[in-house]
């Protein structure tokens, strides 16, 4: 998710109020993925971090705690100009937006030139912060700047209240007794997101520690090996012999080509159809692309080499439009593609085939009650 300047405050605002990345993300309807995703667009626009996350719960750091102090003495209107600087300087190209060629060349100088809300001082980023790219240090506050003066008409009694409660205190959660480790694809984490939320709500003395990673049956063994995981959720092809894990959910591989290819106009095509015809792939290492590419192997469709590897899934619509070749995928990825305009799926007449989603527990702690019942309240 390539987020915009007022998505991401939207954002941020919900991550202060709730104190949450899973009760966020269930409150603007999102995935966590792109909760925490929108929040590191952010802290690299204004060079800084805003946040320290410990499992779903998140707090501001101390630079964060000045920037909603620094928001928060200004008026609405100056709020306003100020996410509106930032908002210059978004290009509207790269990753899936579109515009015209000169405005995303004149779109860096734009950025650069966008500082931070008078009251946030760039040494309160401390090494957090991102070296100027412009060079020009001297754009950068000194110094926090007093409160403006009250409008002509209105008095400082009648401003300072709405001022000042804009962010209240969130309430704190109490210190947890125990703590659970749950590792995840951030793909897979958006389907049970909610409960877990549910679980910590219901279950306020354990605290959850999410570890979201590309997870594969390897991947598992090493973090239980070294005890960096006790639930792990991941792809596989079918039940691997050396990880005891269950069965959670199938989803389907699906192929894609340009609305104008001649293969769209067939019902269903054939591997040997596809022989001829260029591959696009997402970037090579990639787990989504390794399980697909295997998959499609076992029921006798063998990619040949890709003529574009990226994960850019706009690259590879703008790709697929001017060019004939096709592109596999599965999950949340083939749901967000199979929307893109000029794109559509493929019927496949050997069946595609399915990738498995399975949840393993730590075998040290099978039987550890309370690491159980969070297991079996995010698999029902």
């Amino acid at each position: 998710m390539v987020a915009s300047v007022i998505q991401q405050f939207d954002i941020f605002a919900q991550l202060v109020a709730s104190g949450s990345i899973t009760a966020s993300a269930r409150a603007l309807n999102l995935p966590a993925a792109d909760v925490v995703e929108a929040m590191d667009q952010l802290e690299e626009r204004l060079g800084c971090r805003l946040f320290a996350m410990e499992g779903s719960a998140v707090e501001l750091t101390a630079t964060g705690q000045k920037l909603v102090q620094a928001l928060g003495a200004l008026s609405l209107d100056a709020q306003e100009r100020w996410i509106t600087g930032l908002l210059a300087g978004e290009a509207p190209g790269g990753d899936g937006e579109t515009g015209e060629e000169q405005e995303t060349e004149e779109a860096p100088d734009e950025a650069e030139e966008a500082a931070p809300p008078p009251g946030l001082r760039q040494e309160d980023a401390e090494e957090q912060a991102r070296p100027p790219e412009n060079g020009i240090e001297e754009e950068e506050p000194e110094e926090a700047s007093p409160p403006a003066p009250p409008p002509a008409g209105r008095s400082e009694a009648e401003t300072a209240p709405a001022e000042k409660d804009t962010h209240p205190p969130r309430p704190s959660r109490p210190e947890p007794l125990r703590h659970i480790m749950l590792a995840s694809h951030p793909a897979i984490f958006s389907h049970f997101q909610e409960a877990l939320v549910a679980f910590e709500e219901a279950s306020p003395d354990i605290g959850i520690t999410l570890h979201l990673d590309a997870m594969d049956e390897d991947r598992v063994q090493d973090l239980f090996t070294r005890k960096k995981a006790d639930i792990a959720y991941f792809y596989a092809l079918e039940e691997p012999e050396g990880l005891a894990s269950r069965y959670a959910w199938s989803e389907r591989i699906s192929l894609f080509v340009g609305k104008d290819h001649p293969l769209a106009q067939q019902d269903a095509a054939l591997a040997e159809d596809l022989t001829t015809v260029p591959y696009i792939a997402l970037a090579g290492g990639n787990m989504a692309r390794l399980l697909a590419e295997e998959a499609l192997a076992r029921c006798g469709l063998r990619v040949g080499p890709a003529v574009l590897e990226t994960d850019n899934l706009y690259e590879i619509m703008k790709y697929m439009q001017n060019h004939p070749c096709y592109f596999a995928t599965f999950g949340s990825m083939a749901r967000d593609f199979g929307k893109m305009p000029g794109i559509t799926r493929l019927g496949f007449a050997q069946g595609l085939p399915q990738v498995q989603v399975r949840q393993a527990v730590r075998p040290d702690l099978r039987n550890d009650s309370a690491l159980l019942a969070l297991a079996e309240f995010l698999f029902r």
